[in-house]
């Protein structure tokens, strides 16, 4: 009897391990299949951020390049073209959106110190000094880029021996243009503005004009009595573009460099630079 009960013992686990065995292979069937269409949404979710984000880009080249044909004599960022585009975050039913548009000519292009001119290389002195920073560097950097050429980046100085402190103070008010552009008056910053003009006063009165209505004309210098700036302008053919979009369990943060071109008969935008940053969707700001 004893080894009867025994061997039902026995019988009784044997089942019960093949059960276990069964049950664990179809928790394993099941989960796998879950994470197959884990993978499959989540591939799905960041084709849906990549297309929003590549639409978005091409809405901002489209509004660019209409804006040379629109208005080709000044550039800023309440023209009709950047109020269209750029868009402010949003929730979306797919989740966040961005696009924010910034002037790269907004700051001094330091390439042009690769052939500078004396007037160049004064103001680059009187920015220096401006920031707090030894004015001697601007001879240092003259002599760099008169011999290594353009740069693709303000930082890429450091190699060649331009304190770091320096050009991050420097990087507020000073970029390295992907193409020959000069300082434009609608987007500069004031503390850039007041050096170039030598002039606090008239500085402060055109800050004030741009910030009412949105930009500078060459009769609102005029009428402050300042002369418009060497290496200044009106217009803008470089500028950043950031787009964020996020969509179910996918983000995407994508910066593209756009540079236009508008002269002998061709007027075109160039996407030069575009770098991707995927992501888990941001937590909401507060």
């Amino acid at each position: 009897m004893i080894a009867r009960d025994a061997q039902g013992g026995v019988v009784l686990v044997n089942v019960l391990v093949v059960l276990a065995i069964a049950g664990g292979l179809m928790l394993l069937l099941v989960s796998s299949q879950e994470a197959a269409f884990d993978r499959v949404a989540r591939a799905a979710d960041a084709a849906v951020v990549e297309q929003i984000a590549m639409g978005a880009e091409a809405s901002v080249v489209d509004a660019l390049r209409r804006d040379l044909d629109d208005a080709p004599e000044t550039d800023h960022l309440a023209e009709p073209w950047a109020q269209g585009v750029i868009q402010d975050e949003v929730s979306l039913p797919t989740g966040r959106f961005s696009v924010r548009v910034t002037d790269l000519q907004a700051k001094f292009d330091i390439n042009q110190m690769a052939e500078p001119s004396a007037g160049l290389l004064d103001f680059l002195r009187r920015l220096l000094l401006a920031l707090d920073q030894p004015p001697e560097t601007a001879n240092q950097i003259s002599r760099i880029m008169r011999v290594v050429g353009q740069i693709a980046r303000l930082d890429d100085l450091s190699t060649f021996g331009v304190a770091p402190e320096t050009l991050a103070a420097m990087a507020p008010h000073v970029t390295a243009l992907p193409i020959a552009g000069t300082v434009n008056l609608n987007t500069v910053d004031p503390l850039l503005l007041r050096v170039m003009l030598q002039n606090r006063s008239h500085a402060a009165q055109l800050i004030r004009t741009r910030e009412s209505r949105g930009f500078l004309t060459l009769d609102d210098l005029r009428s402050v009595g300042a002369q418009r700036p060497q290496n200044s302008g009106f217009t803008s053919n470089a500028y950043r573009v950031d787009i964020l979009a996020e969509a179910g369990t996918a983000a995407i943060e994508m910066q593209t460099i756009l540079t236009r071109r508008n002269a002998r008969g061709v007027q075109a935008v160039d996407i030069l630079e575009r770098q991707f940053t995927y992501d888990t969707p941001i937590p909401p700001s507060n």
